[in-house]
C-alpha cells in the first residue's frame, strides 16, 4: 500500500500542509474542527509523520542510541553480552522508546568517531547508551561537553558533567572474595589482572591487593598476571603463572572477571591440575555459565536486569525533565559459592 504524505492529507482535509503541520505538532492555533477533521483523516488513512520532520520541530524523537564498543564478531554469541542488550532494550521499551543498536569496533578510530558524532548531530537520537568504553575516551567528553545525554555503563567522569549517567559494578568485590578466601585458610594467593583502561578492572584490582593487605597477605611477583576481559587472556596468564611459579604454586587464583575466569580453568585442565582439590579459582561478575561450568565457578555476582533499568530510567528522565539528581551509581554484587574454592585443611608453610 502507498504511504499518504502530509501534502495529500492536506487535500483531504480541504486545508494547507501547513496546518496539517500545526495539528501534528499540536500548536495552539488551530480551530478544534479543523483539528478535529485532520486528525480523523490521519486516523482513517494511517498516517505517521517521517521522523526527519519531527527532528526540525525540534520534538524529540524518543530513541535511544546503543553504541556497543567491542572487538567481538557478534554479541549474540556472547550470554552475558545478549543479557547486557536485552536488559536495556525491554526496559527502553517499558518506556517507550526504541533503540537504535550500533556496534563500534574501535572508538578511536577517525572513521567511528565520525559516525557516533553523526548519529547525534542529525537529530536521530535523544541520548546515548555506551557499553564497552575505555576510560578518558576522547570522543565521549567531545560528546559531553556538547550537552549530550549519555548513559555509561563502567564508566566514571572526574568532570560531573550534569548530562551523564553511570552505572557501574561495586568497588570492593575483590576484598569480599579475598575475606572469603581467607576464612577457608588460603594465605598464597595469585591474581589476574583485567583491562586496567575499564573502571571496573581497576577497582577490583585496588581491591584485591587492599584485601592481601588487610590480612598481612604476601604480595609476589610471580603471582600477579595480567589477562584482560577474555578467555585467552586469562588462560595465556595462567600458563605464564604455572611457569613462573616455579612449582611453588599458590593455592587459589583470583581471576579480575569470569571470562578471565574460564581461561584458567583451561590453562588448569591442560597441566592436570584438579581445581578446587589442589587450586581454587573464582572470578567477578556473574556470567551465566558460572554454574554450568565444571565445578561451578564461585564468583561475586551482579543483577544486570537491575543495573539496565537504572541506567535506562535515569537517561529517559534526562531526555523528558532535564533534572540533574545522583548522575553515578555504583550497585552492590553477591558472593556466590560454588565448588571451584575448598576450605583447606592445613594452612600453608
Amino acid at each position: 500500500m502507498k504511504r499518504i504524505n502530509s501534502t495529500e492529507i492536506a487535500k483531504l482535509a480541504g486545508v494547507s500542509r501547513s496546518t496539517v503541520s500545526r495539528v501534528i505538532n499540536n500548536y495552539p492555533n488551530v480551530p478544534e474542527a479543523t483539528r478535529e477533521r485532520v486528525m480523523q483523516i490521519i486516523k482513517e488513512n494511517h498516517y505517521y509523520p517521517q521522523l526527519s520532520g519531527k527532528m526540525l520541530t525540534g520534538q524529540k524523537s524518543r530513541t535511544l542510541g546503543l553504541f556497543w564498543v567491542t572487538n567481538s564478531t557478534s554479541i549474540a554469541n556472547d550470554t552475558l553480552s545478549s543479557r547486557y542488550f536485552m536488559s536495556i532494550v525491554d526496559e527502553a521499551a517499558s518506556k517507550n522508546y526504541l533503540v537504535l543498536a550500533m556496534i563500534v569496533r574501535n572508538l578511536y578510530d577517525p572513521e567511528n568517531i565520525q559516525f557516533v558524532r553523526r548519529i547525534f548531530s542529525e537529530g536521530r537520537i535523544d541520548a546515548g547508551i555506551f557499553v564497552g568504553v575505555d576510560l578518558n575516551t576522547p570522543v565521549i567528553n567531545d560528546l559531553l561537553d556538547a550537552g549530550e545525554i549519555l548513559g555509561m555503563f563502567d564508566y566514571t567522569d572526574p568532570a560531573h558533567h550534569p548530562n551523564l549517567v553511570a552505572v557501574n559494578f561495586e568497588k570492593n568485590s575483590g576484598e569480599k572474595l579475598i575475606d572469603y578466601l581467607y576464612d577457608l585458610g588460603h594465605r598464597k594467593i595469585a591474581i589476574i589482572n583485567g583491562n586496567m583502561a575499564r573502571l571496573s578492572c581497576i577497582h577490583r584490582n585496588e581491591s584485591f591487593l587492599q584485601g592481601m593487605q588487610k590480612h598481612g597477605l604476601p604480595i609476589r611477583n610471580e603471582w600477579l598476571a595480567y589477562a584482560g576481559i577474555t578467555k585467552a587472556g586469562g588462560y595465556n596468564a595462567t600458563k605464564q603463572l604455572l611457569q613462573d611459579s616455579a612449582g611453588d604454586l599458590p593455592t587459589v587464583i583470583c581471576a579480575n572477571n569470569d571470562w578471565a575466569a574460564y581461561g584458567v580453568y583451561q590453562a588448569l585442565y591442560e597441566a592436570n591440575i584438579s581445581i578446587g582439590d589442589r587450586i581454587s579459582v573464582v572470578g567477578i561478575d556473574g556470567h551465566p555459565h558460572n554454574e554450568l561450568a565444571y565445578p561451578g565457578l564461585t564468583s561475586v555476582e551482579f543483577n544486570f536486569k537491575e543495573m539496565f533499568t537504572i541506567l535506562v530510567d535515569r537517561v529517559t528522565d534526562l531526555i523528558e525533565t532535564g533534572q540533574t539528581g545522583q548522575n553515578e551509581y555504583y550497585l552492590d554484587g553477591r558472593l556466590v559459592i560454588r565448588n571451584s574454592c575448598k576450605k583447606l585443611t592445613e594452612l600453608p608453610q
